[in-house]
């Protein structure tokens, strides 16, 4: 479906146009006034890293689209580069990502519009966040994941349709970090060890998996070029990415675990640990191996599992993508992961066919 962009008249008061680098400190107090002031420092603190030194930017600075009224950003989308490829062939698409707008800004702007003459209806027929996501800007081929509900809906009405059998998995992996909670550190600790035998984890790897702390190489590099060749459509992961995620990011502490058997790299896999309102969570990133070999994902998913499970998480996160991943997912004890509202959170595209590689790494994720 070729998407139609949504015009605001030029002299309309609320503006929907393409953002750049000199918006940072409008969308800063923007994401403040919106989300609170830890959203703000986090976008402040990433800024540099995500939108001048990701290598798969074809120029630095901010890219997204902004509504803006009285010199306000009221909402933004950002557009970030997916640097997809399709029969090993490099295309222009984008991740939507960060989509927001400031209701209270918002309905102080129309109803300004309002007083001025401009009826909502012939501002933005199907919303603002319609207008933002039909802009120019955001090109023909679009993907978008961990989508709202509110916003998934609107996605489909856009066009968008989901790619099967693609979405957020999860496994409980340990209940040693609860019981340390409930019961103090040491007594804790020996109840979770025997509470964890509860909890079945797949037999341990057939194959060396290894841990990897040094910098991405050109191993990875040869990795990534056998997959962009034997995947129709897989989003760029050669070691310059991954250096730059993995290695590079400014907050985010990532461990990533690799099988070499000596005739080149077989396979990586990219996880973390952190945690999150008093709990300890775990999310596997980043996988790649080449299609059909089951073997090397199983290796490094149970190393992977047991290498959480030593960290205390109590549950890994995996967005699948389908294809050899559900699969294996489904075989290793991973469910859906499910909205409050029971809906699965699945991966939407436009313009792209529904055979895609990507990982909860690609776009905002990880």
């Amino acid at each position: 479906m070729t998407q139609t962009a949504i015009l605001v008249p030029s002299d309309a008061p609320i503006q929907v146009r393409a953002g750049n680098e000199l918006d940072k400190e409008a969308l800063l107090a923007f994401m403040a006034s919106a989300s609170g002031d830890d959203k703000a420092a986090t976008l402040a603190r990433r800024w540099h890293w995500q939108w001048h030194q990701d290598p798969r930017l074809e120029a630095p600075g901010y890219r997204g689209v902004v509504a803006v009224w009285g010199g306000k950003i009221i909402a933004n989308l950002s557009c970030m580069p997916a640097a997809l490829f399709m029969d090993a062939q490099p295309v222009d698409a984008c991740w939507l990502t960060d989509a927001r707008i400031h209701w209270g800004w918002t309905r102080q702007a129309l109803r300004a519009s309002a007083r001025a003459g401009w009826r909502k209806q012939s501002l933005f027929p199907d919303g603002i966040v319609a207008a933002l996501v039909d802009h120019p800007e955001t090109g023909e081929r679009q993907l978008g994941k961990h989508v709202a509900e509110a916003m998934m809906t609107l996605l489909y009405r856009r066009g968008f349709s989901d790619v099967p059998d693609a979405g957020n998995l999860m496994r409980r992996v340990s209940l040693r970090s609860p019981l340390m909670r409930g019961l103090g550190p040491r007594i804790g600790s020996l109840c979770g060890a025997f509470a964890d035998l509860s909890i079945r984890l797949p037999p341990r790897p057939s194959r060396a998996v290894e841990r990897f702390d040094d910098p991405f190489d050109g191993r990875f590099d040869r990795l990534w070029q056998r997959a962009c060749e034997l995947y129709p459509a897989i989003t760029r992961r050669d070691a310059a990415v991954l250096q730059w995620h993995y290695r590079e990011h400014p907050d985010t502490q990532y461990q990533t675990l690799i099988l070499d058997e000596g005739q080149g790299l077989r396979g990586y896999l990219v996880f973390k640990v952190w945690e999150r309102k008093g709990r300890q969570i775990a999310r596997l990133v980043d996988l790649l191996v080449l299609p059909g070999d089951r073997e090397a994902l199983r290796a490094l998913i149970s190393a992977a599992l047991r290498a959480m499970r030593a960290q205390a998480a109590e549950r890994v996160d995996w967005f699948v993508n389908g294809g050899d991943a559900s699969q294996v997912a489904r075989e290793l004890g991973f469910v859906p992961r499910l909205t409050r509202h029971g809906r699965p959170q699945s991966l939407l595209v436009r313009g792209l066919p529904p055979q895609l590689y990507v990982t909860s790494g690609d776009g905002d994720g990880g």
